[in-house]
C-alpha cells in the first residue's frame, strides 16, 4: 500500500481510503483499498472501493485522488486514472459516486473530467486531484511536472464538478526561488510535486506538496508545506518549510474533522520484500496528524488526541538525573508501547537517545538544547532504501529549555512528537527479539528525566527493567 488517498468521518468513524495493490507487497495495478476506524488506531478493512477497468482510462492503475461532498452530500471521488499510450503513461482525472455509506462506488459513465495534461505539463507526471468548494464554485489542483523537469501544482475551476477549464499554474518552482525562501533550493528541487493539499487555516493557507527525489532515480523524498494565501488563481508564498522530520513519512491526505480540526494521515514508505522473502507486505499509513497555527504564526503537527485515548492508563517510572557521560536505560519486553517524558538540560551541551534490540541500535534521537536541534534517524539496514535516514529540526524556544517527548513503538515502526509540534515517523530495520531497550546519555554536562509515563499501545503495558 502507499498514499492515503481521501478521509471521511461518518457516523462516528473515520474511513480513510488508500493505494492498494490486493495481490502482492509489490506496486503494481493499483486500487483504493478502504478501512474504518473509531479510535483511529485499530482498524477494519472494508471491500475495496476501486478497481482498475480492463479497458478504461484507469487500466494501468487507479491512482491517488481524494474525496469530496458536493453540495447535496452526495460523496464523489476524485482519481487519476493510468493509461499507457504509445509506451508513455498518460493521466486523466477521473470521478466515482457512492450512496452516504461509501462502500460501494460507480465510475462516471462519461469518462474522464479532464482528459489530459494541460501545456507544457508531461503527461506521466499530472496526477493527484484536491478539490474543495471556493465561493460560488469548485477549485481544483493537480501535482504536476513541467516538460523541463520542474515541480508545480496546476489549477482548475467548475461551476458544477463535472466540466472543468483551466486555470493556470498555482504554485511553481519558479515560484519558489523568485521568492528567495528560507529553504535549500534541494528541499522543492524535484521533477514532479505530487499529492498536493490546500489547508485553510486562521489567517493563513498552507499548501502541501510531496516532493519526488531527482536522483539518483525517482521515489518519494519527504514533504514540504509552502504558507501564504490564495489570492485569485494563484498562491502567494511568504514561507516554506519540511512537515515534520521524516525520515519515512510521504503523501500525506487531509480533511477538515466534524470538530473544525485539520487532520492528515501520511504513508510509510518501503521497498517490497526481496526475493526469497517470507514478508507479506510493504507500506503502512501514520498515526493521524492534527495541523494547526500557533499564535506566532508557526506550523505545528502533533498526533490527534485520540492516540493517546487509545493508549490506555500510564505506568509511572521514577524520575532520573544523569550525569555527564552517564547512560540511563530501560528495557522494555515488547514492541508496543508508549512512553512520554520530559527532558530538562542541566549543562548537557548534547542528549542523546538510542532504540536498540538484540542485533544493535536501530533508531537515534539526539538534541541540541542550545540551539534546540532536534535530530531523528534510524540506522542499520531498513526496508526503505535510498532514503535520506535522518531529519533535523530546529524547535521554537521554551521558558525552561526542556523537550517534551512522546515515542510510540509499534512493531517495526516509531512514532515520535516532540514539544506537541514536531512529528517523525521512522520505519526501522528487524533486529531480532521480542523487546527493545531504550537508553539516554548526555553528553557535555547532566540532564534530568521527568514526569515519564509508560503506556500499553495495541495491548498490555510491558514489563520495565534496568538495562
Amino acid at each position: 500500500m502507499n498514499d492515503p488517498n481521501g478521509m471521511a468521518f461518518l457516523d462516528g468513524r473515520l474511513h480513510v481510503f488508500f493505494q492498494f495493490e490486493p495481490d502482492r507487497p509489490r506496486w503494481g495495478r493499483m486500487h483504493w483499498g478502504h478501512a474504518s476506524s473509531t479510535d483511529l488506531v485499530s482498524w477494519d478493512h472494508l471491500p475495496i472501493a476501486l478497481e482498475p477497468d480492463e479497458h478504461g482510462p484507469d487500466r494501468q492503475g487507479c491512482w491517488s485522488g481524494c474525496l469530496i461532498h458536493d453540495d447535496d452530500g452526495r460523496p464523489i471521488i476524485f482519481y487519476t486514472g493510468v493509461a499507457r499510450d504509445r509506451g508513455v503513461r498518460r493521466a486523466t482525472i477521473c470521478t466515482a459516486t457512492s450512496d452516504a455509506d461509501l462502500i460501494d462506488w460507480t465510475k462516471s459513465e462519461a469518462g474522464p473530467v479532464i482528459g489530459r495534461a494541460p501545456p507544457g505539463i508531461r503527461p506521466d507526471r499530472f496526477r493527484d486531484p484536491f478539490v474543495w468548494r471556493d465561493g460560488d464554485g469548485w477549485a481544483m489542483i493537480v501535482g504536476a511536472g513541467t516538460n523541463k523537469a520542474r515541480g508545480a501544482v496546476v489549477l482548475y475551476r467548475s461551476d458544477d464538478l463535472t466540466t472543468w477549464r483551466y486555470a493556470g499554474p498555482f504554485l511553481t518552482t519558479d515560484d519558489v526561488v523568485s521568492a528567495r525562501l528560507d529553504i535549500p533550493i534541494d528541499d522543492i528541487d524535484s521533477p514532479c510535486w505530487e499529492c498536493p493539499q490546500l489547508v485553510r487555516l486562521p489567517g493563513i493557507d498552507v499548501l502541501i506538496v510531496s516532493v519526488v527525489d531527482r536522483a539518483p532515480r525517482i521515489r518519494p523524498a519527504h514533504v514540504v508545506a509552502f504558507t501564504g494565501h490564495v489570492e485569485g488563481d494563484r498562491f502567494a508564498i511568504d514561507g516554506a518549510e519540511r512537515l515534520g522530520l521524516g525520515p519515512d513519512f510521504y503523501a500525506p491526505a487531509t480533511l477538515t474533522a466534524p470538530d473544525g480540526r485539520r487532520m492528515l494521515m501520511g504513508w510509510i514508505p518501503e521497498d517490497p520484500p526481496a526475493k526469497g522473502s517470507t514478508r507479506t507486505w510493504a507500506g503502512a499509513l501514520t498515526l493521524p496528524r492534527v495541523l494547526s497555527v500557533d499564535a506566532d504564526g508557526r506550523l505545528r503537527i502533533a498526533l490527534a488526541e485520540e492516540t493517546r485515548q487509545a493508549s490506555g492508563p500510564p505506568s509511572k517510572l521514577p524520575d532520573a538525573r544523569i550525569e555527564d557521560g552517564e547512560r540511563w536505560a530501560r528495557t522494555f519486553d515488547d514492541q508496543h508501547f508508549d512512553i512520554r517524558l520530559t527532558i530538562v538540560p542541566e549543562g548537557a551541551a548534547s542528549i542523546r537517545f538510542d532504540l536498540a534490540g538484540d542485533a544493535g541500535r536501530v533508531a537515534e534521537i539526539r538534541f541540541d538544547p542550545r540551539d534546540r536541534q532536534l535530530t531523528v534517524a534510524r540506522t542499520g539496514r531498513v526496508m526503505v532504501a535510498g532514503r535520506d535516514p535522518h531529519g533535523t529540526k530546529v524547535l521554537p524556544k521554551t521558558a525552561d529549555g526542556a523537550l517534551h517527548l512522546r515515542l510510540i513503538m509499534d512493531g517495526s515502526i516509531l512514532e515520535l512528537v516532540a514539544d506537541d509540534r514536531v512529528t517523525a515517523t521512522a520505519r526501522l530495520p528487524d533486529v531480532g527479539g521480542d523487546g527493545r531497550v531504550i537508553s539516554c546519555t548526555p553528553i557535555g554536562g547532566a540532564c534530568r528525566l521527568t514526569s515519564i509515563e509508560l503506556r500499553a499501545f495495541g495491548g498490555r503495558i510491558p514489563d520495565v527493567a534496568p538495562a
